[in-house]
């Protein structure tokens, strides 16, 4: 399960907890992942973008309380599983 992290803009004390929960997400699923994840600092708010085997793509904004790990990682996770059905 190669999983790449293109670029990782968070502020650095939420990176590595981001990184883990999407990685999570993703968990042993195969082929190439890439993780793309911006920080927009006038609009607060993360980016995030991820493509993957079989044309799965993911992107949404995170604002406010969004910009969390675990609900990112829980928006992730979903969007993987709903794209598998």
């Amino acid at each position: 399960m190669p999983i790449q992290v293109v670029r990782n803009e968070v502020p650095q004390a939420f990176q590595e907890q981001l990184t883990r929960g999407i990685f999570s997400a993703i968990g042993s699923r195969g082929g190439l992942w890439e993780v793309d994840i911006i920080s927009e600092l006038e609009a607060k708010a993360w980016d995030v973008e991820i493509t993957g085997p079989d044309d799965f793509y993911f992107a949404r904004r995170f604002s406010g309380e969004d910009r969390d790990a675990e609900v990112i990682s829980a928006a992730v996770h979903a969007a993987i599983l709903d794209q598998a059905a």
